[in-house]
């Protein structure tokens, strides 16, 4: 239903709205999560998914996000990129990441480990303050244009996606990409869209 009618209509009754409400309000948002099996937990992609419709209507173009994994020993980076991959589709700008291992036992590696999280926080405060913003990746801008060559496809059945890309001509931040991509997003999406309706 949050999908294809939109978020609105929900049957579930939780705190999805307040959350997402204060991540409006914010000027950036920091994601962390613990590597369980050299992944996010349940729990983070539990908040994914519930928030899953974002991905087809990215709202938080304006916001910028931090991804922190800690761990013991490995899958720190992997964790990361697959934060950073779900924010980056619900329109984050990710702009800084953290990886942080807590098997640290010496008083270099704590100090190492602290240098870092002061690195990365300051790092994500000044591309706040600067406003300047990463050029969106290839992957966003195929996105846009699948779901929103979808929407017009199936107006009936993606209603809430129709609506939400009907006056849309690209990405709020469209006038800074590069031409080329521009143009090289559209022809994937076109081809995939192709390939996908030949298939069915």
């Amino acid at each position: 239903m949050c999908v294809l009618r939109g978020e609105e209509n929900c049957p579930l009754k939780d705190d999805r709205d307040a959350i997402i409400k204060e991540m409006l309000e914010a000027e950036g948002v920091i994601f962390a999560s613990p590597v369980y099996v050299n992944h996010a937990t349940a729990l983070m992609k539990n908040f994914m998914e519930r928030l899953g419709y974002e991905g087809h209507r990215p709202r938080f173009y304006d916001k910028y996000a931090m991804v922190i994994a800690v761990c013991g020993m490995f899958g720190a980076k992997e964790t990361n990129e697959f934060m950073e991959g779900i924010f980056t589709s619900f329109g984050f700008n990710v702009v800084s990441s953290l990886e942080l291992q807590m098997a640290t036992k010496t008083e270099k590696e704590k100090t190492y480990n602290h240098e870092k999280i002061i690195d990365a926080f300051n790092g994500f405060i000044a591309r706040i303050e600067s406003g300047q913003r990463k050029p969106p990746p290839l992957g966003q801008l195929i996105r846009f244009n699948i779901f929103k060559s979808i929407s017009e496809l199936n107006k009936e059945r993606f209603v809430a996606d129709y609506e939400y890309y009907k006056d849309k001509t690209g990405l709020p931040c469209d006038g800074k990409i590069n031409p080329f991509k521009k143009f090289l997003a559209k022809r994937i999406a076109r081809k995939m869209i192709g390939d996908f309706l030949k298939d069915r």
